[in-house]
């Protein structure tokens, strides 16, 4: 049976997430106004604390469909206790076909057989805005949407038990619809299917497929067989056929405040339920991956909705915003969703919008890493183009094309374990729940509407005997790319008419667009007309289990291209980097000599070695220095002695020239040892003066160390302009300082553990950081701010109107997290994250319009050993919001980097600082009210400093510690991961 229970009483705290999973949100019309319910089913809804009756127990037991043409469905519904609920008195349904699909002969799309018209008013949409629609019309004045329905009949038949009666008769669905300019959202074409399918090796070959007819709207999105599209003008009457054979899909929500979805499949003609690999199936994602970042938070048009499965029987092909003009069928909605701002189609200036929902500026979060260009494949550099009439340069992935995050089946799941060699390494990637259907990513049943749902910069249709192209050369199929160029100002350049160039025409800088060197002549070759997509995208890899983790990665032939090596090459990576491990001894610091000296090895897990620079891998790595003055929790290093920056370690670089002849400017390297290990001696001659009389050091490490895993002509498959750098995680280890006995720094995150639920990987500046934020709080202390940077320096923010803003790292993590989610958005540098910001237009330079895409007051989401709870850890530092007096500073060298001498900055005694709990709090909790009227009556501080941590007197113990009337635990919505 699909159905899974889940546990649904909790409340959202956050709504609005980075990565919805829907079109609108509850405030903007949901599919069904006049139900209150929603529903679990499938994946997790997590219950409140305490709350053992948390959550309805909702299951489908049989499903048929009546005589008279009418669904009916039986459902038992019990609560958390396992109990009867006996008075249920409202819920809502949807019943879907899975049909084969039109213009190719694989794969399915669901249906929905319940539908209703979606007239907008014709002017007001601010997100359709532009230059050449300044009123904000609609792309169509009207649409056909999948919905629900709640106004058959409800049966109680005690116990628990329930029968449904559709209103609805699948003999006759069918809508008419009238609105401005619908004649343009669809078209269709007699004879235009597919004249032969896989559901004929299904054992439904007897059926019917229907009538040859294609449809399809404005934008490509094809509709599957037996559904049909007639009209004309600005009317249109959309039909879905009933076929009994096919696979069906009963969908269900609950109401009357109690969550639930349940959705149940079987077929009409026999009753059966139908079974994977037999019958039509599409069970490709389970609710458990999405909320290994979403956290359950996913609960749409009201909190009714919150399935997967059961979004699909409206999120479908059947399904169109009017507004954007665009399909809100799920495999492409979700994939430009999660994209965002790295949409080309975005870069190309067309915004990815439904209704009143701008979805342009988000960004996956599976890599967070500096923007940049990655090198093309072949002679192919770029595909579409840019405003200004250049190519869309190829941009670094930030984990979209790691399509095992979301939806993984067992093939995949298992070739996965042999590269990774064994479960448990695999586990650490977070990645998907392996469903039935969940490899239909690479396999022959995917479709071109997901593929062009992120690569929306080349277009993959050709003409065939029944078109006739448009004026501009628009494919007949495919109107809206050029509607929406010509509306917001893309190029319309290309030879659709739009920003699109063809599938393998991409810019070569020597010779041009691939063709005659022109955009208009990059019509393509081998564009999608039979599905022939296979022969270069499907090459299988090469068997050799001696290189069972580089199968297909390396550059030559059609392996580059490989759907696999493409989409797999991020989790390779990840996997190959979590296979090397940097051991790293104590470290001995040597006051006369004035050095410090530890070993360091690399193991490569995989190969059973310890890996040797030159030898069998290319090492570059350099080191952080800092430490903590007894006493302190955190770090107070300051040691910037020749520009005077506040709270900055000491970096030691080696590069690879380095390691090779054994020194650099301050460092030497032996080795290695027979044991892998080499001697690294730092030269501290010109910071052992400004080191505390006692104290912890601590040396992180950082930069790259990259094995040499040659295949074919490649040196390293890991390095690469296209396939992730791999990089062991970087560690840390300790010296003493005077008579202090060397400690850990306390451990308030772990990377492998909590960070990777939502970020894989890390590479930041330059990407010499990655990995671990044990590495991240040395430079990012309480002590340092971002003043040294060339959009401060004593200038006011662009954005913010400050002199400086801290880089600690829990105030800034938070407040990173936090924005847009009810906060400010907070300048870092000349960058804004969230927003909006104090001054500035709105339009301003955002990093990406961040949001948190799980539960921001769900602390264990992050957090680790309890590390969010009162009171904190002895000797915490508040941060640093002002490293010098704003008011009497010298501003001689504004801009300059003499700045920073000029105001002794690295004197930490001069700092002012927030009290250590307001340090976190004030973070999430932005407005200055809060501080004013809460923190700061109960002993909250902005006068704080170095040596008078909490001058206030810090009471937040009373109420918000363990036990209090707001302890934490309570008032944040703290659940377990």
């Amino acid at each position: 049976m699909n159905v899974v229970v889940r546990n649904g009483m909790h409340l959202a705290l956050v709504t609005l997430l980075a990565l919805v999973l829907t079109g609108c949100l509850a405030s903007d019309s949901g599919f069904d106004e006049t139900t209150t319910g929603g529903g679990g089913g499938g994946g997790g809804l997590p219950a409140l604390p305490g709350d053992s009756a948390a959550g309805p127990d909702l299951r489908i037991t049989s499903a048929q469909v009546n005589n008279e043409g009418h669904p009916v469905v039986e459902f038992t519904l019990l609560d958390g206790r396992g109990a009867p609920i006996t008075d249920l008195s409202a819920a809502s349904f949807t019943f879907a076909k899975l049909a084969p699909r039109s213009r190719y002969g694989q794969g399915y799309d669901w249906v929905n057989y319940i539908t209703r018209e979606r007239p907008v008013p014709d002017s007001g949409w601010m997100l359709a805005v532009s230059e050449n629609n300044p009123t904000g019309a609609p792309m169509f004045g009207n649409a056909i949407q999948g919905n629900i329905e709640n106004n058959g009949t409800l049966e109680n038949l005690g116990n628990g038990e329930y029968r449904y009666t559709y209103n609805l008769n699948v003999n006759q669905a069918s809508r008419t619809i009238t609105g401005e300019n619908v004649g343009q959202l669809w078209r269709c074409v007699e004879d235009g299917s597919h004249d032969s399918h896989e559901f004929s090796d299904r054992r439904q070959a007897e059926t019917e497929l229907g009538a040859a007819i294609r449809c399809s709207w404005a934008d490509g999105t094809t509709l599957p067989r037996g559904v049909r599209i007639e009209g004309s003008g600005n009317t249109l009457t959309y039909t879905v056929e009933y076929n009994d054979d096919w696979t069906h899909r009963v969908g269900m929500q609950l109401g009357g405040g109690l969550v639930a979805n349940a959705w149940y499949d079987f077929i009409p003609a026999t009753g059966e339920r139908p079974t994977h690999g037999v019958d039509a199936t599409r069970d490709m994602i389970s609710l458990d991956s999405c909320n290994t970042c979403h956290d359950g938070t996913l609960r749409k048009h009201g909190g009714n909705r919150v399935e997967p499965q059961y979004c699909v029987t409206c999120h479908n092909p059947g399904s169109v915003d009017p507004v954007s003009g665009r399909s809100i069928d799920f495999k492409q909605m979700v994939h430009k969703i999660h994209r965002g701002q790295s949409l080309p189609s975005v870069r190309a200036g067309v915004p990815y919008f439904i209704r009143n929902n701008d979805f342009s500026k988000l960004r996956f979060p599976q890599a967070v890493h500096d923007n940049g260009n990655i090198g093309h494949v072949g002679n192919y550099a770029s595909h579409g183009v840019l405003p200004n009439g250049n190519p869309i340069p190829r941009q670094a992935s930030f984990g979209i094309d790691n399509c095992v995050k979301c939806h993984m089946g067992q093939e995949t799941r298992d070739e996965l374990v042999l590269i990774a060699g064994g479960e448990d390494l695999l586990a650490k990637q977070k990645l998907a729940r392996v469903t039935p259907d969940g490899d239909n990513w690479w396999g022959p049943t995917r479709t071109v509407e997901a593929c062009a749902a992120c690569h929306d910069n080349v277009f993959w249709y050709n003409f065939s005997d029944a078109d006739v192209a448009l004026p501009g050369g628009v494919h007949p199929d495919e109107t809206l790319p050029a509607l929406l160029a010509q509306r917001f100002g893309a190029s319309t350049e290309g030879p659709r008419g739009d920003w699109r160039s063809g599938h393998r025409t991409g810019f070569n800088p020597d010779t041009g667009w691939q063709g005659d060197g022109t955009l208009a002549g990059a019509l393509g070759s081998s564009l999608f007309v039979t599905g022939n997509c296979g022969g270069c995208h499907n090459q299988t890899p090469v068997g050799d289990a001696a290189n069972i983790g580089l199968r297909g990665i390396e550059q030559g032939g059609n392996n580059r291209v490989r759907v696999t090596r493409a989409h797999l090459s991020f989790t390779r990576a990840g996997i190959r980097q979590d296979q090397l491990r940097i051991e790293l001894e104590p470290a001995t610091l040597d006051p006369a000599a004035e050095t410090v000296t530890f070993r360091l090895r690399v193991r490569d897990d995989a190969k059973n070695v310890y890996l040797r620079h030159d030898v069998n891998a290319t090492f570059s790595l350099g080191f952080v220095m800092g430490w903590r003055e007894e006493g302190f929790a955190d770090f107070t290093h300051s040691s910037d002695v020749n520009n005077n920056w506040p709270g900055r370690t000491t970096d030691f670089g080696c590069n690879a020239g380095c390691w090779t002849s054994g020194s650099g400017s301050n460092i030497t390297i032996a080795g290695p040892t027979g044991s892998g290990y080499y001697t690294v001696t730092l030269d501290v001659s010109s910071i052992i003066d400004t080191m505390p009389e006692n104290g912890t050091g601590s040396i992180a490490v950082q930069h790259q160390v990259v094995p040499l895993d040659a295949l074919g002509a490649v040196d390293s498959v890991w390095d690469d302009s296209r396939t992730p750098i791999v990089n062991a995680l970087h560690r840390v280890t300790t010296f003493a300082i005077g008579n202090a006995v060397p400690t850990p720094r306390r451990q308030v995150v772990d990377v492998e553990d909590t960070c990777r639920s939502c970020h894989i990987r890390f590479a930041k500046h330059g990407g010499n950081r990655r990995n671990n934020p044990e590495l991240c709080v040395h430079c990012h202390n309480p002590n340092n701010t971002d003043i040294s940077h060339a959009a401060r320096r004593g200038v006011e923010g662009q954005f913010d109107g400050k002199l400086e803003e801290s880089k600690d790292f829990k105030r800034m993590i938070h407040h990173i997290h936090r924005a847009n989610m009810g906060a400010d958005g907070i300048q870092l540098r000349a960058l804004v994250f969230g927003g909006p910001a104090p001054r500035g237009d709105e339009d301003g330079q955002w990093e990406n319009a961040h949001h948190f895409p799980g539960s921001i007051a769900n602390c264990n989401t992050c957090h680790v050993n309890d590390s969010y709870k009162l009171p904190l850890a002895e000797g915490v530092i508040g941060s640093t919001h002002r490293s010098f007096d704003w008011e009497t500073g010298n501003f001689a060298n504004a801009g300059a980097v003499a700045f920073g001498a000029d105001n002794e900055l690295n004197n930490l005694e001069q700092h002012r600082k927030f009290s250590p709990i307001a340090s976190v709090c004030t973070s999430c909790h932005t407005n200055p009210d809060w501080f004013e009227n809460h923190i700061q009556p109960r002993g909250g501080s902005m006068s704080a400093g170095i040596n008078n941590l909490d001058p206030g007197g810090e009471n937040c113990l009373t109420c918000h510690g363990p036990g209090g009337d707001a302890d934490i635990s309570q008032v944040h919505d703290i659940r377990p991961r």
